[in-house]
């Protein structure tokens, strides 16, 4: 496998057409394509920004007759390469999908039941209010959770929730990357990119990234690898795509990547490998490091690792050698273990000591571009304290972002207030949550819950009314700087009218908002809004270039070693890079990575690990109709040792089952896995009907993953749940 050469331009593009070529057979749309072809002078090709996972990739669509007919890749936005991957393809689909929902919707049954009365936008509106004013009255406005996941309408969602009064407005990051960011965060004082395009040696821990895509990383590291211009070690229990790629691969006993990297930085220091005129010039607390790390040999890592000590020495030798293009990859990604916050400070420190902060090859500080801002009327601040007490328990986390699991440990306790009402904008909590049955209970105790979202999720199956939002390519959205290496403006403007009764995300809000007393909060249009942000956009005729292109670009050029210099001062406490965190230390943290060995599974047992693929965005899009054909169902990937042990043959079904529930899936007995894991796909095995791909099929992991969580960021850990398998 390592002999195959691919283009970064060809790499998924396939998958892509394979998608575009299936439409036409689907059942359900083809309606809306077989339409008579349009002539040439119907045919309008529109730029627009992908929504279908965070990477927000320039797309141009091609309308014909008012049918989006395909999507394809704009080349004029640096982050994404010219480069539209099978998601991004099949988001043709998310706007003809025959499951979406079509228009609003109130629960005449009983929640989960799926008994509907269709509605009106008032009839809507008018309900969603009144619940909300009746929780209000009662319990205030902090008795009200708005949870939401990134995109470029949910300030709207995020607003109304702050104009309503809750301080209870919780976000994404602490389901995925809150620990990477608040690691290096707290290191650099700012979370860097990584060079990937001109690096020459990169180590990955469990980032999937051929599979799981991250623009431009993902391009980058196929241009790097592939062509051979870098070498990639690879961590990861799983043989994974990525595995496959490397130049070095090694399943890692889980829970032992803080081990491989203390080792590393063990030899380096030890061998005076590091880069000492860097570390003096711009660290803070190399000598207390030097210390610490003796304790970590790589004769004792390769205990705590499997990986040998002589793989283990001319790794950290080498990547030394690579000096300041060399890169330890931070990932993207939710917490593994409790112990996560620790194993990303570890990554960074042994990047700053090799002294590849902003340099080429290296990490390197996002650069922005301004934009305007729509001024609007301010509210006053909420009252109350978060429900999730993330101030005394994270006292470093984000605390407008909040904190997942620990604000649903407080919810279903009734401390330190009770909270009955529920909104939640473009999020699945009940498969984004792991243990879902604690997210059912905390369902059942809700007097209302509303949803805005596009399809039938499992949230929305269990909610009180159904607020249908219209697909990206239906709508105008606010303009994003997307910072990085290479930073760009985008734009998401509307490319066909909305074939069914559904609304953009701030026309919903507004139309609560009126009903709620709150317009003056929201007194203004989508097109006022973007076009104050095009006004400062330092572009000649910002709003026509926006509008033409979709996407602008100061420079094809990156700009290395800014923040290299004698006054430049760091956003830490001493201004510098902080090895040894005193910060960390104050709120009762350790100030250097400590090693604590995690728990292993028993001999009757596995640990239950995760992982994403190029088709899905987290528990999105397994119910879209050409993304489905690649990936029908997930399954149990498990190792022929322990399967033949528990005679379990491939294709069988198998229960799994841990403390909190038991799934039934298929099992995959393959040797691309350690025989003390097992492995299974997110995003299956859904409750609501109306996701009728997916509706039973397969297995949802948040049935039976474990509460747990990452102990400084909060971030949920996903993988510290152990399970049983056996035969169905």
């Amino acid at each position: 496998m390592g002999t195959i050469r691919m283009d970064r331009r060809l790499f998924l593009k396939t998958a892509g057409a394979t998608a575009g070529a299936v439409a036409a057979t689907q059942v359900g749309c083809f309606k809306y394509f077989k339409k008579g072809r349009s002539t040439a002078a119907d045919t309008k090709e529109i730029p627009t920004t992908c929504e279908l996972c965070p990477n927000k990739c320039s797309a141009i669509a091609v309308v014909e007759g008012g049918f989006i007919r395909k999507l394809n890749p704009n080349p004029e936005n640096p982050k994404s390469r010219d480069m539209l991957c099978a998601r991004g393809n099949a988001a043709v689909m998310q706007v003809y999908d025959p499951d979406r929902i079509k228009q609003p919707m109130i629960r005449v049954g009983a929640r989960g039941e799926g008994k509907w009365k269709p509605v009106s936008w008032d009839e809507a509106f008018d309900y969603t209010a009144k619940k909300l004013a009746e929780i209000k009255e009662k319990y205030g406005p902090e008795g009200t959770l708005w949870a939401s996941t990134e995109g470029f309408q949910e300030k709207f969602f995020m607003n109304l929730g702050q104009a309503f009064g809750s301080p209870n407005i919780v976000r994404h990051p602490t389901l995925c990357l809150a620990s990477v960011n608040l690691a290096y965060g707290t290191t650099f004082g700012t979370v860097p990119s990584f060079d990937m395009l001109n690096s020459k040696y990169v180590i990955m821990s469990g980032a999937n990234r051929f599979e799981s895509i991250i623009t431009p990383d993902t391009m980058d590291l196929i241009g790097s690898v592939m062509e051979r211009k870098a070498k990639l070690v690879y961590l990861d229990p799983r043989f994974t795509v990525t595995a496959a790629k490397a130049d070095e691969w090694y399943p890692i006993k889980p829970g032992s990547d803080l081990a491989f990297i203390l080792a590393m930085l063990n030899v380096i220091i030890a061998e005076k490998r590091y880069h000492k005129d860097f570390v003096d010039t711009y660290t803070l607390g190399f000598d207390q490091l030097a210390e610490h790390v003796k304790q970590y040999t790589p004769e004792w890592a390769e205990k705590e690792t499997e990986i040998p000590a002589k793989d283990i020495i001319r790794i950290a030798r080498e990547f030394a050698d690579a000096g300041t293009r060399a890169l330890y990859y931070s990932g993207r990604r939710s917490s593994w273990y409790q112990n996560d916050f620790q194993m990303r400070r570890a990554q960074a420190i042994l990047n700053t000591i090799v002294g590849n902060w902003d340099q080429m090859g290296g990490m390197v500080p996002n650069a922005s571009l301004p934009k305007g801002e729509f001024l609007f009327m301010p509210w006053d601040d909420p009252k109350a304290s978060r429900v999730d007490e993330v101030k005394t328990n994270f006292p470093l986390a984000a605390a407008s972002d909040g904190a997942y699991l620990k604000l649903r440990e407080n919810v279903l306790s009734g401390k330190p207030y009770p909270v009955k009402g529920w909104m939640v904008y473009k999020q699945d909590p009940m498969n984004a949550l792991p243990d879902q049955s604690k997210t059912m209970k905390m369902i059942e105790q809700m007097d209302f819950i509303g949803v805005i979202d596009l399809q039938m999720s499992d949230m929305a199956w269990y909610a009180d009314v159904v607020l249908p939002e219209s697909a990206y390519l239906e709508r105008t959205d606010p303009v994003e700087v997307m910072p990085g290496i290479w930073p760009a403006v985008v734009y998401r403007q509307q490319v066909v009218k909305p074939i069914h009764d559904t609304k953009p995300n701030l026309e919903i809000v507004q139309g609560i908002a009126k009903r709620l007393g709150l317009s003056d909060y929201f007194d203004y249009t989508i097109d006022q809004w973007v076009e104050a942000e095009f006004k400062d956009l330092p572009i000649p005729m910002a709003a026509e270039h926006m509008k033409k292109h979709g996407v602008w670009a100061a420079t094809g050029e990156a700009h290395y070693g800014k923040t290299l210099t004698p006054d430049h001062r760091f956003v830490t406490k001493s201004g510098k890079i902080e090895i040894y965190s005193e910060r960390l230390q104050e709120n009762g943290y350790d100030p250097l990575p400590v090693y604590t060995q995690i728990a292993q599974p028993p001999a009757d047992r596995f640990r239950l690990i995760l992982g994403r693929v190029g088709y899905f965005t987290h528990a999105n899009q397994s119910n879209n109709v050409w993304l489905h054909e690649f990936m029908p169902e997930n399954d149990l990937w498990i190792n022929p040792v322990p399967a033949a042990r528990l005679g379990i043959k491939h294709g069988d079904f198998v229960n799994v089952s841990s403390s909190v529930g038991t799934a039934r899936i298929k099992a995959r007995v393959t040797e691309e896995i350690r025989p003390d894991c097992v492995f299974m796909l997110h995003g299956f095995g859904k409750k609501s009907k109306m996701q009728s791909l997916v509706y039973n099929v397969g297995a949802s992991d948040a049935v039976i993953l474990e509460t747990a969580w990452d102990k400084v960021s909060g971030n949920a850990a996903f993988h510290e749940t152990f399970v049983k398998v056996s035969n169905a």
